[in-house]
């Protein structure tokens, strides 16, 4: 075992600066300089006496006196590592990180019939399919989910990170997809629901894009809307279409109160500039959030001190091999 001095000198010179694993054992510091002190004083009671009368008193080196002590000192030091190291002394070590955590989104887009209707051009499904292909392509940190519906919902992509498959399934939407004609908003916002309730993400949306009223499926789009806000989900709903009267007229109202209900926002888009505006204003509003990650590492230095201990015992048992021990003891 290689002993570098140096850089146990370094360690020892911080010895205060460290926290202690097992910080009782530091109590048994005193232990080996209160044996010396015993074996001291019983030596010194059990040593026979000889009184001789010189002429001039005798002068004792004082090197040789000092070096008397040398093998209970390096003895009571190797005891002294030894329990040091049993303390297990460590350094807390902490490193910032700034981590970016995005936020749960569900997108549910209207692929009705209507939805083909060119008031907004080149068609109202076309326009609401790029726009949200855009706004996920932007959004890195976040984990999406899409659900397209009609008469009935239909899990497009389920909840997932990958940007390049959620643009992917939103290109290939089309209205051929779900053959049940009508407007199934409650169950739509439902499947939304399901898909990031169960996350553990704090931070989780709806956006549901549609041109028109509830006019199918089972769940009660003000029911959905109740449970959306049990489940701390914000939910924005965005109507497309335009102002102007249609064989296709936008149906504002249950929108409106879904928004109203789940604590949201509603959005009236009527060409595809507003649209993206529209999403412009969703992307500030729901930021990604920045946190400040501290990672704490424990880093042990009770080597050094097995280190100092074995060093100290071999030392003191060269000097006892080669009899300096004994003679200097006697």
């Amino acid at each position: 075992m290689k002993f570098n001095l140096s850089y146990s000198w370094l360690q020892l010179k911080s010895i205060f600066n460290y926290s202690w694993e097992n910080e009782l054992y530091l109590y048994l510091i005193p232990l080996p300089f209160l044996i010396i002190l015993i074996r001291l004083v019983a030596k010194r009671k059990n040593q026979a006496r000889v009184v001789l009368s010189f002429n001039s008193p005798l002068t004792q080196n004082k090197f040789t006196r000092f070096l008397t002590f040398l093998p209970d000192t390096i003895l009571s030091m190797c005891i002294v590592a030894l329990i040091l190291a049993l303390a297990d002394p460590y350094k807390s070590i902490s490193h910032s990180r700034i981590q970016q955590e995005g936020i749960d989104i569900a997108i549910g887009i209207d692929i009705s019939s209507s939805m083909l209707s060119k008031d907004v051009l080149p068609s109202r499904l076309a326009v609401a399919k790029q726009t949200a292909n855009a706004f996920v392509s932007a959004r890195h940190f976040d984990k999406i989910a899409l659900v397209a519906f009609a008469g009935s919902p239909y899990l497009a992509s389920p909840i997932t990170s990958d940007t390049s498959f959620l643009s992917h399934s939103l290109r290939t939407l089309s209205s051929q997809q779900i053959t049940e004609e009508g407007t199934a908003l409650g169950d739509a916002l439902g499947m939304c629901i399901n898909q990031i309730r169960e996350e553990n993400n704090p931070k989780k949306i709806i956006i549901l894009i549609s041109d028109g009223n509830n006019t199918a499926g089972n769940l009660d789009p003000m029911t959905s809307a109740e449970l959306a806000k049990n489940f701390k989900i914000k939910v924005y709903t965005i109507a497309v279409g335009t102002l102007k009267a249609n064989l296709d007229p936008v149906d504002e109202s249950t929108l409106r109160m879904i928004a109203e209900q789940s604590n949201g926002r509603f959005y009236r888009a009527t060409d595809q500039q507003t649209l993206k505006k529209i999403f412009q204003d969703i992307d500030v509003l729901e930021k990604s959030r920045k946190l400040l990650v501290k990672d704490v590492k424990h880093e042990s230095a009770a080597i050094v001190f097995y280190q100092l201990a074995f060093f100290l015992f071999f030392l003191n048992l060269l000097l006892k091999v080669i009899g300096i021990s004994n003679t200097l003891e006697d």
